[in-house]
């Protein structure tokens, strides 16, 4: 009965939180997420496992509505030169990490935590400014390229951290090879099953339909793909993420799938992942130790440096114009899902401290609000001196 009291607060915290986004224009998600330190600082809602367990689904849907972003059949066609410029980009940006991590002689979670990507703000971002921008464009193919290479780099630190370097860490590797393998056959036999029967994608996922086939299939998909990944130990975001990917790769026709699904989980899921995660926030800790502002300063600060040289080396020449290369370097610097996915693996793994996991939802928060706030302060007043 408490769980239910819990879920009932939740839920009109998410329902006020646009109001308040609109009215302080704060991200919504950093609404959620300071309304759930604030709920839980006044002793309003208490953790429990079922708020654990349902904010964890609430994460990996997040990542399934990621992966509906990538149309495999549209990505490998981006080409050549822009996937020579994305080598050099992310090149650039794992170097600097590396050097880094090992000069302030820092945890080895944070190589992934420093570069980790994100779509999520960025489609924020489209909303506000639209696909056509040059420079937001470039940051939706990258953040693509970005959240997959985020989400390897993931599994590969979690399996360093729970088995070191030993032969199980190797063999977790091998078996995350293997599987991907697997998936890649099975995306090419998928393929040609939907060329030879191509009434079965529409038994599957119908054009019209009274009894929601279309959702009820994509919820199969999602939680199927979640067992088999956490069945070979692998991370559970994988298997979020790829059945995202399977669905927009050959379900595109059903126009409406995905704003029915972005409806469900940003209706409800998603935000009280994000109430959830404000909720773990001590704000005591955080006021009796002001070293936690400087700390998330710092990953702040890294995390747009390394982005700012990085987006000079490879798009310096593609832009010209410092003015997109720094929008795109900020848009780019918003990875507010994964650096907090990134924090709580961290934490899970005993690979970072409490005070640092805080650093990083607070440097999360931090970039959700003044990165955006920027963006618009830099896009508003160039538009004004085009029309001068």
């Amino acid at each position: 009965m408490e769980n239910l009291i819990v879920f009932g607060i939740i839920s009109v915290l998410i329902v006020i939180s646009p109001f308040v986004s609109a009215l302080s224009r704060i991200p919504l998600v950093v609404v959620e997420i300071l309304l759930g330190m604030a709920a839980f600082y006044m002793g309003v809602i208490e953790h429990s496992d079922a708020l654990k367990i349902v904010a964890k689904i609430g994460f990996l849907y997040l990542m399934f509505l990621a992966g509906m972003e990538v149309d495999l059949k549209s990505f490998l066609t981006l080409g050549k030169e822009l996937l020579k410029k994305a080598a050099i980009y992310f090149g650039v940006l794992y170097t600097l990490t590396l050097t880094l991590v090992f000069y302030m002689e820092l945890p080895a979670i944070y190589i992934v935590a420093f570069p980790v990507m994100s779509l999520g703000m960025i489609m924020a971002l489209i909303q506000d400014y639209g696909k056509q921008q040059p420079w937001l464009n470039l940051a939706l193919k990258i953040g693509i390229i970005g959240e997959l290479i985020s989400i390897a780099a993931l599994v590969i630190i979690n399996g360093a951290y729970s088995f070191g370097m030993t032969i199980d860490l190797y063999k977790t590797l091998a078996v995350l090879l293997i599987f991907l393998l697997v998936i890649i056959i099975l995306f090419r036999f998928a393929k040609i099953i939907f060329w030879w029967f191509p009434s079965l994608k529409l038994l599957l996922v119908p054009h019209e339909n009274s009894m929601n086939q279309d959702i009820r299939f994509s919820m199969m998909l999602f939680f199927v793909m979640i067992g088999i990944v956490l069945y070979l130990e692998l991370d559970v975001v994988l298997g979020a993420f790829l059945a995202g990917m399977f669905l927009a790769t050959f379900f595109q026709y059903k126009k409406e799938l995905p704003e029915k699904l972005h409806d469900f989980g940003f209706g409800f899921l998603v935000p009280l992942f994000f109430v959830y995660v404000g909720s773990t926030l001590d704000i005591h800790l955080i006021i009796q130790n002001p070293q936690l502002l400087s700390h998330a300063l710092f990953v702040t600060l890294s995390m747009i440096t390394i982005r700012l040289i990085a987006a000079s080396i490879a798009y310096g020449n593609y832009f010209k114009s410092a003015r997109n290369t720094l929008l795109f370097a900020l848009s780019d610097s918003m990875p507010l899902t994964f650096l907090v996915a990134t924090a709580t693996l961290g934490i899970q793994l005993g690979a970072i401290t409490q005070m640092e996991y805080y650093a990083f939802v607070i440097a999360a928060l931090m970039e959700g609000i003044l990165f955006t706030m920027l963006i618009k302060f830099i896009y508003v007043w160039s538009e004004k001196r085009k029309i001068s």
